[in-house]
C-alpha cells in the first residue's frame, strides 16, 4: 500500500511557562487517499490502518519500539547497527515508507546504532534526540543520521520536557529529560504514549536516580504497560518507582543468554510480587500490544 503523505507537515508550538518549561504540540494532517482507494490500487498489499499497537521488537540486547496508529508511526530507539534489517522488516510489513517521528532516548549504540541506516533507507519526518554530548559513544552516529534526515527535508529537534505530538490516535509526550544528569543512562528521554486511557511508559536505560527524580518532581508515571528500564537491570525498576508506575504488563527488551545476566532476578521478583504480567524478547520474541476498545490484547512472536 503506497501512501501519499507528501502533504503531511509537522506543526508545533512552544509555550514558555514561568519555570521556562517548553511544550511542543505537533499535529499531523490526514493523507489524501482514503482506505477504499488504497485497497483498489494495492489489493494484495492492503494493511489494516485501523489497528493501533505498540510493538517491542526483538533486537537482542538492545531496544527498539514501534508505535502505529491509523497509518502513522513513531519509533523509539533503533537498537544496534545489526538491528537495522529487523527494524526495516517490521516497518515494511506495516507498509511504513516514512516514519512520522523517531525518538532516540540516549546516546548509546544499543539504542541508536541502526539510526544512520534507517535514515538512509526511510524518510524520517521528525527526529527527536538528546542534547549531543561529544563524549557519548553514539554521538557520531546520531549526528550523521541528523544530517541525512535534514538533507531529505525532515526536521530535527532536541528533546524538551513537555514536548507532545499525535501519532494517529496516540498522544506521545516527552514526560521528562534530565540532561544535567552525569550518567548517559540517567539522561534517557522518558516517553509516555497514551490511547483511550491506556498508557505506555518508556524509560530507555534510566536508572534509580532518574526514577527518583520523576517521583520527586510529581510526574504521573502510572501506566498500563512499562518497557522495563535498562533491559531489566537491577540498577533500574526501584521499589518506589514500581509502586508509582503500577504496570499491568512489563516488556523487557533483552538478549538471550546475554553477558550481563539481564534481566535481574530481583526485578522479575519485584514485578511478579505486584502481579505484573511479564513479557521478554529473549523468550517471547517480538511483543505486540494492541489497543482495542480501551483494552489491551497481547501477541508474541514465539
Amino acid at each position: 500500500m503506497k501512501k501519499n503523505k507528501n502533504n503531511k507537515k509537522l506543526k508545533y508550538t512552544v509555550a514558555a511557562t514561568l519555570i521556562a518549561a517548553a511544550v511542543f504540540i505537533i499535529a499531523f494532517s490526514r493523507g489524501l487517499f482514503g482506505e477504499e482507494l488504497q485497497r483498489v490500487f494495492n489489493p494484495t498489499e492492503f494493511f489494516d490502518t485501523s489497528v493501533d499497537f505498540v510493538k517491542v521488537t526483538d533486537v537482542g540486547q538492545a531496544d527498539s519500539i514501534l508505535i502505529y496508529s491509523n497509518g502513522y508511526s513513531a519509533v523509539i530507539d533503533v537498537g544496534t547497527k545489526e538491528s537495522a534489517e529487523n527494524i526495516l522488516e517490521d516497518l515494511d510489513s506495516a507498509h511504513i515508507s516514512r516514519i512520522d517521528a523517531l525518538i532516540v532516548t540516549h546516546l548509546h549504540t544499543d539504542h541508536a546504532g541502526a539510526l544512520p541506516e534507517l535514515a538512509r533507507r526511510k524518510t524520517i519526518d521528525n527526529l527527536i534526540i538528546p542534547e549531543l554530548d561529544y563524549e557519548a559513544e553514539a554521538t557520531a552516529l546520531v549526528k550523521t543520521a541528523k544530517q541525512t534526515v535534514t538533507a531529505k527535508g525532515g526536521n530535527a529537534y532536541t528533546a524538551i520536557q513537555g514536548m507532545n505530538f499525535k501519532i494517529g490516535e496516540f498522544t506521545v509526550t516527552v514526560l521528562a529529560y534530565y540532561d544535567d544528569m552525569l550518567a548517559d543512562n540517567n539522561k534517557s528521554v522518558i516517553v509516555m504514549a497514551e490511547l483511550d486511557g491506556i498508557k505506555f511508559l518508556f524509560t530507555g536505560d534510566a536508572e534509580a536516580k532518574t526514577e527518583k527524580a520523576l517521583i520527586e518532581d510529581g510526574l504521573n508515571i502510572d501506566c498500563d504497560v512499562l518497557k522495563v528500564g535498562h533491559h531489566g537491570s537491577d540498577t533500574s525498576s526501584s521499589k518506589e518507582f514500581l509502586d508509582k508506575a503500577t504496570p499491568e504488563y512489563a516488556a523487557i527488551s533483552v538478549g538471550e543468554n546475554n553477558m550481563y545476566s539481564h534481566p535481574s532476578e530481583s526485578v522479575i521478583d519485584a514485578l511478579e510480587d505486584r502481579g505484573t504480567k511479564i513479557l521478554r524478547t529473549d523468550t517471547d520474541g517480538d511483543i505486540t500490544f494492541y489497543v482495542e476498545n480501551g483494552k489491551i490484547r497481547t501477541k508474541t512472536e514465539k
